[in-house]
């Protein structure tokens, strides 16, 4: 349950926010703004609600200490008649909000809700950021001491190109929040069930690229090796997802269909979602808006299963088509590819003891299919039925 602190040096005034809030909330009460502090520290709350004036310590030393201590609460400060001008002063000293006394109970309901929400999007939203400022420092620290092995060039290479594939869906998941956010600016608190699964998403990513940094930074290419059962369709599905945010930005209509859905090989998860997502992501930006589409599906095919990216994009000529698996080869813009996807891409199909295909039309669009092996129970009841 969500925390809200209440400072006040009257009893009346506090008691009666207590009531109001019971119900939806863990209320915690202080009398003076030292046992607030105390509080604060002790509790960690969501909200605080705090009186302007006060004895001894006013709310505006009372922001400051809190502001020390915590910088992403939310804070509302409680303000009576004649005390307008103090009650900007502590907007301007990093208050979030103010209220006069006496308060309007809807009003009240309205702003507690609204704040406690901001305070717990707030504080996701520097969780995430602490996390990628810690991925860039391993990053930074693993790339220095590869820098002295010339035979890492590649590898190293490797990981930048991972890390901008995650990140990519970050930023794209960013932008649907921000424009979300732009719609309900005053009623945050009551339209905020996409922007969860929005920050979710972002969630996810942000650990995925916690999860490559450390297996490449920890563990090297042994940790690459490891393999077990692994459902294809799994697979496919958070792939899908994730690339959803890059289709939505390019205005693409992304579709998959997995059959039979329960298809087990013998593979390693991160570096199959490494595999499809460069062909998802290669298939979502060879098309061209409103009519882009791309399709994935998956089928049996006797004692392999096949996945098949299609697009109806712009399509690759011959001579392109004989480049697509040498490394550094890209057709795209400056900073937007580095010709290593599909080459990652063969190198980790073929780890998998597979196939990649790659068949494509100038004006009529690519498809690349992926054959990988059953597992032998896979194999088996495929056989018996």
């Amino acid at each position: 349950m969500n925390k809200v602190l209440v400072i006040d040096d009257e009893l009346g005034p506090r008691e009666s926010i207590r009531f109001l809030l019971k119900g939806d909330y863990e209320v915690f009460c202080a009398d003076s703004v030292d046992g607030g502090v105390a509080m604060l520290r002790e509790q960690s709350p969501d909200l605080v609600i705090m009186d302007i004036r006060m004895p001894r310590k006013s709310g505006i030393e009372g922001l400051r200490e809190i502001r020390e201590v915590d910088k992403h609460v939310s804070v509302v400060m409680l303000t009576g008649y004649g005390a307008l001008e103090t009650a900007k002063e502590a907007l301007r000293l990093g208050a979030t909000d103010y209220l006069s006394k006496p308060f309007d109970t809807k009003e009240m309901t309205e702003a507690v809700g609204r704040y406690v929400e901001r305070t717990r999007m707030e504080r996701r939203r520097t969780g995430m950021l602490d996390e990628l400022q810690d991925i860039n420092a391993r990053l930074v620290d693993d790339l220095a001491s590869r820098e002295q092995e010339a035979s890492m060039a590649q590898s190293t290479a490797e990981i930048a190109h991972d890390m901008r594939n995650p990140l990519m869906i970050v930023s794209g998941y960013v932008e649907l929040l921000t424009a979300q956010l732009e719609e309900v600016k005053a009623k945050l608190g009551d339209q905020l069930g996409a922007t969860d699964d929005y920050l979710e998403v972002i969630g996810q990513n942000v650990r995925r690229c916690c999860d490559l940094s450390h297996m490449w930074q920890k563990y090297g290419r042994a940790k690459l090796s490891e393999f077990g059962p692994t459902t294809l369709a799994d697979v496919i599905e958070d792939v899908v997802l994730g690339t959803a945010p890059l289709a939505a930005s390019e205005n693409v209509d992304i579709n998959y269909d997995t059959q039979p859905g329960d298809a087990v090989i013998n593979g390693n998860k991160p570096q199959l979602l490494r595999a499809i997502h460069n062909v998802i992501a290669n298939a979502i930006q060879a098309v061209t808006p409103p009519e882009g589409r791309v399709q994935v599906s998956c089928r049996r095919d006797g004692d392999s299963i096949d996945v098949v990216i299609s697009d109806n994009g712009s399509g690759m000529s011959p001579e392109v088509l004989s480049h697509i698996f040498d490394p550094y080869y890209t057709t795209k813009e400056e900073g937007k590819g580095t010709g290593l996807g599909m080459v990652i891409t063969k190198r980790i199909i073929e780890e998998h003891h597979g196939e990649l295909r790659v068949e494509s039309e100038v004006d009529a669009g690519t498809h690349v299919t992926i054959s990988l092996p059953l597992a032998s129970s896979a194999r088996s009841v495929a056989t018996t039925n």
